[in-house]
């Protein structure tokens, strides 16, 4: 077995509010059933430090740095003085404990290991940054158009550089594997997904049973708000035309005054942070992820369809999960198909059951963790894991 170091920008647990952490503590979770010794290097927010016990059972070490978020300062100085500490944390790391392989998560992570003398080394990106770019300058006019669609074009050829200076990558979602694949050159692009993981729990009794939509999303992050705005403003009146009982439920880390302000207590309610999101999908009729920009693959969406519960979702929110719109999930991208396809599972109790089966039937077969792993373990195996690889430096 091996000693496998996982750096990450963020600090990954079970009860952090963004589901990019909690992912990789999963993912940690399941390579240390399967007997590998875990290494962590992570940068740890203030309020972060409590969910040190969380992680530490799973790991032979912990190093953590600052977030830029907890230094003082501006922040055009704080982000690189947290990034050059997670540099010299990793670079300690890599000369002290001496791991026989690493795992970078997220690009700015990998961007951050560049130059540093290291063992074989997974690259797993958990966005592909130029798709979501074209996806903005798609929606956009003028000179942010222009400026957008430059920016895309010097990603389209930055990412896939920063990806082959690494051995292996590892996409999150096969949408994002498929983009990437014919751009890493000879490097093997593999599937090591986001697996769903919630408590079998019942429906949170502070939630009235009935027509309920729900949206669950890190709402600091600036497409969660754009997503959870258009749809109340623009999806949601025509669903209370035709469902005026139904209530919508936003669910998520820090919201913003502008998110927090459209609870009203009666049709809308944001609830913030809560430390289990399975009650909540166990109320929920529906869930909603109207997301107008998207990559990589949207827990949301994989959560509710693991739980069975029916989604309807953007095209661009299918984009990583791949499920088959009208089979596995309902797809729309315009206000009045999107609200005709809550309101369709809203009064029609055997398509909520038969979308719902079928979804999560789709979850067990596509996304399941373990058997993802035996694949990513092969082609390490193959192409230089431990006792094979020698320590590399930046191509």
């Amino acid at each position: 077995m091996a000693r496998i170091l996982v750096v990450y920008k963020e600090f990954p647990a079970p009860s952090v509010g963004h589901a990019g952490g909690q992912g990789v503590f999963r993912l940690m979770a399941a390579l240390r059933r399967r007997g590998h010794s875990l290494l962590l290097v992570a940068r740890m927010r203030r309020e972060e430090a409590p969910l040190l016990k969380e992680v530490s059972p799973l790991c032979e070490a912990v190093l953590t740095v600052p977030h830029h978020t907890a230094m003082d300062g501006p922040r055009l100085l704080t982000l690189p003085r947290s990034y050059l500490a997670l540099r010299r944390a990793a670079a300690r790391a890599l000369r002290e404990w001496q791991p026989d392989q690493v795992l970078v998560e997220f690009a700015q992570t990998a961007v951050v290991l560049l130059g540093l003398r290291r063992p074989f080394t997974t690259f797993r990106p958990h966005d592909v940054n130029w798709f979501l770019l074209e996806q903005r300058a798609a929606r956009s006019s003028g000179l942010r158009r222009r400026v957008l669609r430059t920016l895309a074009g010097l990603f389209r050829w930055l990412e896939p550089w920063l990806c082959r200076q690494y051995d292996l990558v590892a996409a999150i979602s096969e949408g994002d594997r498929r983009l990437l694949a014919p751009r890493c050159g000879d490097r093997p692009a593999v599937l090591l997904p986001l697996n769903p993981a919630l408590s079998v729990v019942e429906a949170d009794p502070a939630v009235p049973p009935g027509p309920n939509v729900l949206f669950v999303g890190a709402m600091y992050r600036s497409f969660n708000v754009e997503a959870v705005r258009w749809f109340v403003e623009r999806v949601w009146p025509k669903v209370l035309t035709r469902v005026p009982e139904a209530r919508f439920y936003v669910v998520g880390y820090r919201p913003p005054p502008e998110v927090r302000a459209l609870h009203d207590g009666k049709h809308v309610f944001v609830t913030g942070y809560v430390p289990d999101l399975a009650p909540w999908y166990r109320a929920a009729a529906v869930c909603v992820s109207p997301l107008l920009v998207a990559g990589g693959l949207l827990q949301k969406v994989l959560d509710a369809l693991a739980m069975g519960v029916p989604v309807v979702a953007t095209p661009v929110s299918n984009h990583g999960v791949g499920g088959t719109p009208g089979k596995h999930l309902l797809v729309a991208d315009e206000p009045d198909s999107f609200s005709e396809a809550v309101v369709r599972l809203l009064t029609d109790p055997v398509e909520r059951e038969r979308l719902g089966r079928a979804g999560k039937r789709f979850v067990e077969t596509r996304y399941d963790l373990e058997a993802a792993l035996d694949r990513w373990e092969a082609v390490v195996r193959e192409h230089g894991g431990p006792g094979h690889g020698q320590p590399t430096a930046s191509r």
